[in-house]
């Protein structure tokens, strides 16, 4: 009897965890995070919204451009959880698209963002920034 409650035990404490593939909330991702070095047009700052419902996760994103007297909202936009971690976000704009990928990389926001014209002509571009939690 003894083997067969070791066996059990053994096999309970063995076994991988249910929870190993649970996703907590809110994500690394989430707070406020400002680039104070920005140039106009260039972002400026990136707040992220996650929350988890039934064991999935719910986020949003929204990004601001610098520009002149007040700095421009891209307004909230859905964000994709990537298989290999941090966000993904497509924001339409009147001239062009743009696709942001952030991921918390030892408490900095890593920021790459392709831009693409809606003018076939014109050619896609692409850009990558350091952002920092905002101090509140």
């Amino acid at each position: 009897m003894r083997v067969f409650l070791f066996a059990v035990l053994l096999f309970f404490l063995m076994a991988p965890a249910k929870a190993e593939g649970r996703i907590y909330c809110p994500l690394p991702e989430d707070g406020i995070w400002i680039n104070e070095n920005a140039k106009a047009k260039q972002i400026s700052r990136i707040e992220i919204e996650t929350k988890c419902v039934d064991d999935t996760v719910q986020a949003r994103m929204r990004a601001f451009t610098k520009c002149i007297p007040r700095d421009c909202k891209w307004g909230w936009n859905k964000a994709e959880l990537r298989d290999y971690g941090g966000l993904r976000s497509d924001l339409m704009g009147f001239l062009t698209a743009k696709v942001l990928f952030v991921r918390n990389f030892q408490g900095y926001l890593d920021v790459r963002l392709i831009e693409v014209p809606h003018d076939p002509n014109l050619p896609q571009s692409e850009e990558s920034y350091t952002l920092t939690r905002a101090k509140l």
